[in-house]
């Protein structure tokens, strides 16, 4: 059967349903803001369709046949049905509920996006979520998730819908026992003395805000974010990463920043959903909740502040400050 007929049938069911219900096809077509022409023409198509009789019609009135009863009996669990789902549907849109399938890179999702799901769970206690912490791409429909949370500079063009959640920053940094006994590098061709240390082997070359990327070398090269920081820490040489895995360790001088006005890279996290008009109010709450958690200037970024050159008091103003103060 195509989809055409079962929508038909579909809609011939409820017609006729609520032609029994109404009591007459007057009052249906009514009810339905049809004529009753129209009424009358497709309940003769849904019985030639069945190929057998529903109604009994005389100039007065009408009556079912006894196939008409059986099949009405049919028709009504239909209608029921539709008015549930309706209802339903309703319900989802007013409240978030179910679950959200949410694929998230490892690092980030472990360190940041679990720790801010507690407080989204008990603003919302009638949804649940599943999370997945992966690095690999995932095909969000094939897969049959509802929302990805993706780390990346620009994101290529796609259908699904992009967006920016917070902003996220790669930082050059080493550890201050590292920079004791090798120096500390002034420009990015300095590097080149410098074991760096990265994803892959031989360590890719390190772009900058200015100037051309540097071919560096190193001794180890780890895939995982958190084990190349945890090397970092021991001193073993300079690493390119992101904020949200150093920040704490900048903040607590554990590692030092370096080349902050040319290695400094901004990128994104981005939230990630199937296209649809209105998305599910449990992904939309969801999405808001991480966005609002982050922030425009994460807390992983506090160290940037304190980083930041306090502006010197223009000593007239000082003094023409205190004049006023001797003046009170």
């Amino acid at each position: 059967m195509g989809n055409d007929l079962r929508i038909r049938n579909a809609a011939g069911m409820l017609l006729f349903a609520e032609v029994i219900e109404a009591g007459g096809m007057s009052e249906a077509a009514r009810r339905l803001g049809l004529s009753k022409s129209a009424v009358s023409r497709q309940l003769a198509e849904l019985e030639r369709r069945l190929g057998a009789q529903l109604l009994r019609r005389t100039t007065r009135r009408m009556s079912l046949t006894e196939i008409g009863e059986l099949f009405y009996a049919r028709c009504q669990r239909v209608a029921e049905e539709a008015e549930e789902a309706e209802r339903s549907v309703g319900d989802m849109q007013a409240e978030p509920r179910g679950e959200i399938r949410l694929a998230a890179p490892m690092s980030f999702g472990h360190l940041h996006v679990a720790p801010r799901l507690p407080a989204f769970l008990e603003r919302h206690p009638k949804v649940r979520v599943h999370v997945d912490l992966t690095d690999r791409v995932i095909d969000l429909v094939r897969e049959k998730f509802d929302l990805a949370i993706r780390v990346s500079g620009s994101l290529p063009e796609s259908t699904l819908v992009q967006r920016k959640l917070c902003s996220l920053r790669l930082v050059l940094c080493a550890s201050p026992d590292y920079l004791r006994r090798h120096g500390t590098p002034r420009t990015p061709e300095d590097l080149r003395e410098h074991n760096c240390l990265g994803y892959q082997s031989p360590p890719a070359r390190w772009t900058f805000a200015r100037g051309r990327p540097v071919a560096t070398s190193g001794n180890l090269s780890i895939d995982n974010g958190d084990g190349l920081r945890r090397v970092a820490l021991l001193g073993l040489g300079i690493v390119q990463l992101p904020t949200f895995l150093v920040g704490p360790d900048l903040q607590a001088g554990r590692l030092v920043p370096l080349l902050a006005r040319q290695a400094d890279r901004v990128g994104a996290a981005w939230a990630l959903y199937p296209a649809s008009r209105h998305p599910a109010p449990k992904v939309r709450a969801l999405i808001d909740h991480l966005a609002a958690e982050f922030g425009p200037e994460p807390a992983w970024d506090a160290w940037l502040r304190d980083a930041r050159p306090k502006r010197r008091a223009n000593p007239a103003s000082r003094s023409s400050r205190n004049a006023k103060l001797d003046d009170a």
